[in-house]
């Protein structure tokens, strides 16, 4: 897993941690709702290099 995926992991689970303590505002929200699309997008595009690479062999 590459830094920026942990960091982004990392901060979700912070966030996640904040909404169950007390509520997240709205813009918290948002902000939670924008990393989980970057993680997950990462996490997408780490997998087709991967299958690309895999294709390559």
């Amino acid at each position: 897993m590459n830094t920026q995926t942990e960091v982004l992991k990392r901060n979700i689970d912070n966030m996640i941690i904040q909404e169950n303590q007390g509520g997240l505002n709205d813009q918290e929200k948002f902000i939670m709702q924008k990393l989980m699309r970057e993680k997950y997008q990462q996490e997408h595009e780490s997998r087709m290099e991967h299958h690309d690479e895999d294709k390559k062999e």
